[in-house]
């Protein structure tokens, strides 16, 4: 039996959960990074945040690679002890935000139960004073409505980039692949990897409708449309299993339709 096979877009930075659970589950992953991660253009404003940190009620992370990028300064600075000062109380997106800040030893006082950093911003929101100095920690390119939901709460918010997404080249058998229908799954985790695989592909719309688009949360189904394409699938959670999943039991469902039919 042929397994699907799956282009999965998000860059490989180590072990990847996404991957593992679809070949976990039969499929063929086909490897195609749609952006890059790295430091920011400026170290200064995040560095300015380690050595200042304790001056914060709140540090508010809006991904896994903010926790990451805040942390890597932080060992390299404070030199020893906790990344985040006692007393300053840490946000994140979602569970697995929380455990990258968990296994780097923070201490997490907020965590989202929607998916989005608009969620994250309402949460906070409702457990901090309305004076609270909060620092929302994210991409360059990161947006902006979590903080103004802050400011909006009253709060003292300053925006700082952890860390830069930048395209990355889409390889032309894999657009090739998607366009003859070669491949039976998209699966976006980031709202600038469909960006990305958009401008190679001249717009999501041109992906044929054999081709299942899955996204890894709202904001990434957000962008998909924008794009040009509804996504056929979301996750119920925002992580790489259970994307994975989710694309794995989209595929199953429309098999069993077709031999229904």
């Amino acid at each position: 039996m042929k397994r699907p096979r799956v282009v999965v877009t998000r860059p490989a930075n180590g072990p990847d959960r996404l991957t593992e659970r679809l070949q976990e589950l039969g499929c063929e992953v086909v490897a195609a990074p749609a952006i890059r991660i790295g430091p920011p253009r400026s170290y200064e404003a995040l560095d300015r945040l380690v050595r200042a940190a304790g001056r914060y009620d709140y540090l508010v992370f809006m991904s896994r690679n903010a926790v990451r990028y805040y942390v890597q300064r932080a060992r390299r600075l404070r030199r020893g002890g906790s990344p985040v000062p006692a007393g300053v109380r840490v946000g994140v997106v979602g569970a697995a935000t929380g455990a990258v800040a968990e296994r780097a030893g923070m201490d997490v006082t907020v965590r989202s139960e929607g998916r989005t950093g608009v969620d994250l911003a309402e949460a906070v929101a409702a457990a901090a004073a309305a004076d609270a100095r909060v620092a929302v920690i994210q991409a360059e390119d990161g947006l902006k409505e979590p903080a103004a939901r802050l400011r909006t709460a009253g709060m003292a918010v300053t925006r700082v980039a952890a860390y830069r997404t930048r395209p990355a080249a889409v390889p032309r058998e894999v657009v090739r692949a998607i366009r003859s229908g070669e491949i039976e799954a998209l699966a976006f985790a980031s709202p600038s990897s469909a960006v990305s695989f958009a401008v190679a592909l001249g717009g999501l719309a041109s992906v044929p409708a054999g081709v299942a688009v899955a996204a890894i949360g709202p904001t990434t189904a957000a962008a998909c449309v924008r794009a040009g394409r509804a996504p056929d699938v979301v996750a119920a959670e925002s992580s790489g299993k259970a994307l994975g999943e989710a694309v794995v039991g989209y595929l199953e469902d429309r098999s069993s339709e077709v031999r229904v039919r």
